[in-house]
């Protein structure tokens, strides 16, 4: 079920996802979650993504998707594996349905972790835009993926779970003063 989450609610998911993603006392870790920034870039028409995800469940992704063990640490040349997953599990599909393609930027994977950067080709004319982000949803029945989604001053924070259907936004100056 996706929910709009107030503005006052945001500072308290950001900490909570912060503290999360930063505890040194989480060897494992009992809860699973992701955080998305999908900023509309009006001079490309692109979408402009920064996903943060646990390091760990990106290595058991990746070794699933490639059938062989990966350590994040020692494996070289990683980025094709991080765009190969990321482009099956996140998408932002226009007007027509039709997926927009992606540019892989880079990742920054560190040991409590890792961020995932792309642009996603969007359109430089306002337009409705879906988006679904079903990162780890492979691994983890509880995995909740917030997003927050940035066109001009407008800021909305969506939380997305197994049971949830793509969310909709706009690109248009209507949705800016929503």
């Amino acid at each position: 079920m996706t929910r709009l989450i107030p503005n006052k609610m945001l500072l308290a998911g950001l900490v909570w996802a912060m503290l999360c993603l930063s505890s040194p006392l989480l060897a494992t870790h009992p809860y699973h979650v992701s955080f998305a920034e999908v900023e509309w870039n009006p001079k490309t028409g692109n979408f402009e993504v920064a996903l943060c995800v646990w390091p760990a469940d990106l290595e058991k992704s990746i070794s699933e998707m490639q059938g062989r063990p990966i350590d994040l640490d020692a494996e070289p040349n990683l980025e094709s594996a991080y765009q190969a997953y990321v482009s099956r599990r996140f998408r932002i599909v226009g007007e027509s349905g039709k997926t927009s393609p992606m540019r892989w930027v880079g990742s920054q994977v560190g040991l409590k972790q890792a961020w995932l950067y792309f642009e996603v080709t969007g359109d430089k004319k306002p337009g409705r835009w879906t988006i679904e982000n079903r990162v780890f949803y492979e691994l983890n029945d509880d995995q909740l993926n917030q997003i927050q989604v940035k066109v001009g001053p407008a800021r909305k924070l969506v939380s997305s779970t197994i049971e949830s259907k793509p969310i909709p936004f706009e690109t248009d100056e209507g949705s800016r003063k929503r």
